[in-house]
């Protein structure tokens, strides 16, 4: 798994310019894992699996915070656990989907999609998900609605405040529990039924490393809530997503992975 991430984490990728390493590595490891992918006009990237009922798309971005100029990875020993550190947002985001789109789903279609840009439009700083409205037109496009769409990325610790409380110019310690051991949150949904279908995935997978919350943004999960019940899922990576001190357990991963296969 270290390798993998490795591979994807080192090659970085500009949401603006789309042009990247990142993109063409992903192509080929999708090939070389079996799966079939196909580029659209925007640039974005997308296998699809299985058929009939029920359709769920995953979403990852593979660019990087525009703030970040150079990428970096390194993995350590701490005690038994093994522990990322450097550009995770989004690498573990499209590591995990690649490896779903490599095994497929259990029953109906899954769709994969690799977006070219979430993160902020250099020109237009209060835009994002710029991808996930191009995904939108796509599906509309080919008369496609997912029955549910979930947006896989990383997310912060637990909030010691309300979101609407948030102070964002306050130091990290101040506004997330640095000592949460939850591997992966749900969040990113914007309606009340959504939340009960997230604690209801919840339920099913049982367990004390995943948890739900209400923490939503004007990222992906809330474009493709549009179209679709969406919310955002993902591991807990500690630190500044706009910088490089970002650092993971691997275990994060591990559940990830295993509540998405559930799903």
């Amino acid at each position: 798994m270290v390798g993998g991430i490795k591979g994807i984490a080192r090659r970085p990728f500009n949401g603006d310019t789309r042009r990247g390493p990142r993109h063409s590595y992903l192509l080929y490891e999708l090939r070389r894992r079996g799966c079939s992918p196909s580029v659209d006009r925007y640039g974005n990237i997308w296998v699809e699996k299985g058929e009939g009922s029920p359709t769920v798309l995953f979403s990852s971005h593979l660019d990087v915070d525009p703030k970040i100029r150079r990428v970096a990875f390194r993995s350590r020993k701490s005690g038994s656990r093994t522990v990322l550190t450097g550009i995770l947002d989004n690498a573990v985001g499209c590591y995990i989907n690649l490896l779903l789109a490599q095994k497929g789903p259990r029953k109906g279609k899954a769709i994969y999609v690799f977006t070219a840009s979430e993160e902020m439009d250099r020109n237009n700083p209060r835009r994002f998900a710029r991808s996930a409205r191009e995904v939108i037109k796509e599906l509309r496009m080919r008369d496609m609605t997912p029955d549910v769409c979930i947006a896989i990325d990383v997310t912060y610790p637990r909030l010691l405040h309300p979101q609407h409380k948030l102070d964002w110019s306050r130091a990290y310690s101040e506004l997330f529990d640095v000592e949460d051991k939850t591997h992966c949150y749900l969040d990113g949904f914007s309606r009340p039924s959504v939340k009960k279908r997230a604690d209801a995935l919840k339920r099913r997978f049982g367990g004390r490393n995943v948890g739900v919350r209400k923490f939503h943004g004007h990222d992906e999960a809330f474009v493709y809530d549009r179209i679709s019940p969406s919310f955002a899922f993902g591991p807990v990576v500690y630190g500044h997503f706009d910088q490089a001190d970002q650092s993971m357990p691997l275990a994060h991963l591990r559940t990830a992975l295993r509540f998405l296969r559930n799903v």
